[in-house]
């Protein structure tokens, strides 16, 4: 065997009848011939055991190189991940309450606050219900995570499916885009020099191929801070309906959340 510490290859070896991890290494050298003598018992504190250290060897079958103890190399292989980046970040598990992560420097990392699919589907639950209640056309509603991915969508029964969806994604994605609602959109590119900020509002519509509306019914959703988590696109009533049955899907999911705007402009509401 070489002199000095031997370069070192490690196996995961599973055992059936014990369920235990052994970890396995093995001197790298023309030889095959290495197996693992376990301990006796099965149990991973005697493979670590000083008395272990002089039973537990690999044994060559092909050749006549010396046994090589595991202890020394399970020793230095538990004290390489010590001194590793086995510390080079923590997470908490609190969902409710987050903990930013931290890297060895000190340096935090930024909390995304996350729309959960359980949030998102009571939200278009709750637009739909307030859409039945006031007895409003049959509407689609998308709600979308804060980069804009599709969480759910929904179309009651007798909302036309063409078109009407693919007009309530684009409200909402006009409102991720943006990060104001999609009402918003049409009114800051339809007053004052209308000839060159339609330009403008035609132009995002075709680069985004298609994506955006401006036109209401497109909400943001914040959280408690004021960060965007999402939005929620309502289509197939009128505009100031759409936007009604978006805003009150959000409050009344009672998770909490804020919309932007804050204050609807139907004057059709039956509530």
């Amino acid at each position: 065997m070489r002199s000095g510490l031997p370069s070192v290859r490690t196996l995961l070896c599973h055992s059936g009848t014990t369920g235990l991890l052994l970890l396995l290494s093995t001197v790298t050298s023309s030889c095959t011939g290495f197996v693992l003598t376990p301990p006796q018992g099965g149990l991973v504190s005697t493979l670590f055991s000083t008395t272990t250290a002089t039973t537990t060897r690999t044994t060559c079958n092909t050749c006549t190189q010396k046994p090589v103890l595991l202890q020394p190399l399970f020793s230095s292989y538990l004290e390489s991940l010590e001194l590793s980046g086995s510390r080079s970040m923590t997470f908490s598990t609190d969902a409710t309450s987050p903990t930013p992560a931290t890297t060895t420097s000190g340096t935090s990392l930024k909390y995304i606050p996350v729309l959960s699919l359980h949030h998102a589907d009571t939200i278009a639950n709750k637009v739909i219900e307030c859409c039945d209640r006031n007895g409003f056309s049959p509407v689609s509603v998308y709600v979308l995570d804060h980069a804009g991915h599709t969480l759910v969508s929904k179309r009651m029964d007798g909302c036309s499916p063409v078109g009407i969806p693919d007009f309530a994604r684009a409200k909402a994605f006009s409102c991720i885009v943006n990060k104001y609602p999609s009402r918003t959109f049409r009114d800051r590119y339809t007053t004052g020099d209308v000839s060159a900020k339609f330009c403008q509002l035609t132009g995002m519509v075709a680069i985004s191929q298609g994506q955006m509306a401006p036109f209401p019914g497109g909400i943001l959703v914040t959280d408690e801070n004021q960060v965007i988590v999402g939005a929620v696109g309502v289509s197939g009533a009128a505009g100031d309906e759409d936007e009604y049955c978006a805003i009150r899907g959000v409050v009344e999911s009672k998770f909490g959340l804020s919309t932007v705007p804050e204050n609807h402009s139907c004057s059709t509401v039956k509530d």
